[in-house]
């Protein structure tokens, strides 16, 4: 039987033959979840032994890794805003740049206790508007997106988190089948803003596992910005604000859609890595 240092050596040699760049990383995840191992026992309990039978366990979703399925997807789950959110193949995985649009919003609205209403367009596994929802206990909330199957694992989401009876979540592309009276005080999108030429230089987690619909917009990544900039107007508050996830070098063609269509203020915000990230747009 191996011991847990040759064990963690085997599996990171076998991830790093796969081309994984963070194989230590994830050897480290695989082991400790799949084994329940804390990470303390891990680093020091080296010659800790690991029966057959825990070793039949990991090995199976090793190979998944090593074929580059997502970690997120083997595990069924991943953290958000220090929330835990249920991930499949319907929809994409939560990631930390998108807690920019959180972080962005807790600047915009400063006083939690307030009674905000919000819009999540594209709203896949749910992580921003619950997100928002726990930051915010008064306000509620409305999530859209065009795939059953992705809205039902955002209603476990809002389950799981005890956020149900502030989110309601329904099927539409963007902004398609609100009533036209109600209007939101924060409308966030992560929508898709890749553009399909891109799509050959995409690691396989992504472009072999994650929807594509949830990640393509057109040519050149913008056609959901032109779409969500025509109809947002008719849903925002004079005194609101869109928070959009932008990909890092569409600051200026974004900026320039909305302002077309009728937004005259717009300020950029930074990711950790110092990229652009998050456009807030405004009406004054």
């Amino acid at each position: 039987m191996p011991t847990l240092k040759s064990l963690s050596e085997d599996v990171k040699d076998r991830l790093t033959q796969a081309g994984i760049e963070e194989a230590e990383f994830d050897t480290r995840l695989l082991i400790t979840e799949t084994l329940d191992i804390s990470d303390i026992d891990y680093a020091l309990e080296k010659d800790r032994v690991i029966s057959d039978e825990q070793v039949g366990i990991l090995l199976p979703l090793v190979e998944r890794r090593a074929s580059r399925e997502p970690i997120s997807q083997i595990f069924g789950e991943k953290e958000f805003w220090s929330l835990p959110f249920k991930v499949t193949k319907d929809t994409l995985t939560p990631r930390p740049d998108s807690e920019t649009l959180i972080e962005t919003a807790l600047k915009f609205y400063g006083d939690k206790d307030e009674a905000l209403s919000i819009l999540d367009l594209g709203t896949g596994t749910g992580c921003l508007l619950l997100a928002l929802l726990h930051e915010y206990p008064n306000a509620k909330g409305v999530g859209i997106d065009i795939s059953e199957a992705t809205l039902n694992v955002a209603i476990e989401n809002a389950e799981s988190l005890s956020l149900s009876k502030r989110a309601n979540f329904q099927l539409g592309k963007w902004s398609s089948g609100l009533s036209q009276n109600i209007s939101f005080d924060i409308i966030v999108s992560n929508p898709p803003y890749i553009g399909s030429y891109e799509k050959s230089s995409l690691p396989p987690e992504v472009k072999d596992h994650e929807p594509e619909i949830a990640l393509f917009s057109g040519e050149d990544g913008l056609d959901d910005y032109r779409t969500i900039a025509a109809e947002v107007g008719n849903h925002l508050k004079d005194s609101g604000c869109v928070i959009l996830e932008i990909g890092h070098t569409q600051a200026k063609a974004v900026k320039k859609i909305f302002t077309s269509a009728g937004f005259n203020k717009s300020t950029v915000f930074q990711d950790l890595g110092a990229r652009d990230r998050c456009l807030v747009i405004e009406k004054v």
